[in-house]
């Protein structure tokens, strides 16, 4: 008598489908599953787009920078304004004809220290060793994103007591507190002035930040899709062929256990 063992033959040739199925999988894993045309083409263009994920990345630490320096001199600027409108506290209070000399001197002592504390201010707010507010930015280019011409420049005047007009201001009698108000006044207007212009400035920045974050997050996000392997895919295919291989596993030995009980009966 011949016994029928076709079923098992089949699922052994399977079985060993499935390995060498599998040995495939696991040495092409390290490769996106495209084809090598498609690679190499993905390759170049994933090589394009890390060289502007560089300059992304360089653009916002420009960026940032200057956010710095804006916020230095949102700092110093504060404080130079605190300082002038005392100082014209004491301009209209020299007004006044009835003061005595003493009164005046005093007014006098004060407006000079305020005014000497303005030239402190401007020579301490610094970023990166340049006076923020004492003339040393000038024409400062800003590299908002990677590529020629996406440049900002940003200029920021001197406010120190010279530069604001108030180097021979002085309260010594009515007619000198008329014209330091009048001097004061353009001072002041003018440090408003410069207060709004580093706001806008500022705001520009900070949008320029988020959008080269978000745009650099994005990018990076195309190189893995090009670059990486999907391990997704390469999970679920690896799990089927495990499955398969454990199903024909079971035929297998169910095909010996039937050859098996026949030879018994056989005797």
């Amino acid at each position: 008598m011949r016994i029928n063992n076709n079923v098992g033959m089949w699922a052994i040739r399977y079985l060993q489908n499935l390995q060498s199925t599998q040995n495939t999988q696991a040495q092409s894993s390290a490769q996106a599953t495209i084809p090598i045309q498609q690679n190499v083409a993905s390759t170049v263009i994933a090589e394009r787009i890390r060289s502007q994920v560089n300059g992304y990345r360089e653009a916002m630490m420009s960026t940032y920078n200057a956010i710095g320096v804006m916020n230095v001199a949102e700092g110093g600027i504060q404080s130079v304004s605190n300082n002038l409108q005392r100082m014209r506290e004491l301009a209209v209070q020299a007004s006044n004809a009835t003061l005595s000399e003493a009164d005046r001197t005093a007014l006098q002592q004060e407006f000079s220290q305020l005014a000497q504390g303005i030239n402190r201010v401007v020579e301490q707010t610094t970023y990166n060793n340049r006076r923020v507010i004492g003339g040393d930015i000038r024409d400062m280019q800003v590299q908002l994103g990677p590529n020629e011409g996406q440049q900002m420049r940003v200029t920021l005047p001197g406010m120190d007591i010279r530069s604001l007009g108030l180097e021979n201001v002085n309260l010594n009698n009515v007619e000198n507190a008329q014209n330091a108000l009048k001097a004061l006044d353009t001072a002041i207007e003018s440090v408003s002035n410069t207060r709004s212009y580093v706001g806008s400035v500022t705001n520009r920045l900070e949008g320029a930040a988020r959008n080269l974050s978000t745009t650099m997050l994005n990018l990076t996000s195309s190189v893995s899709t090009l670059t990486d392997t999907d391990m997704a895919r390469g999970v679920m295919d690896w799990l089927r062929t495990r499955l398969q291989q454990q199903a024909t596993i079971g035929i297998v030995g169910q095909s010996n256990a039937n050859a098996m009980n026949v030879l018994r009966l056989l005797g």
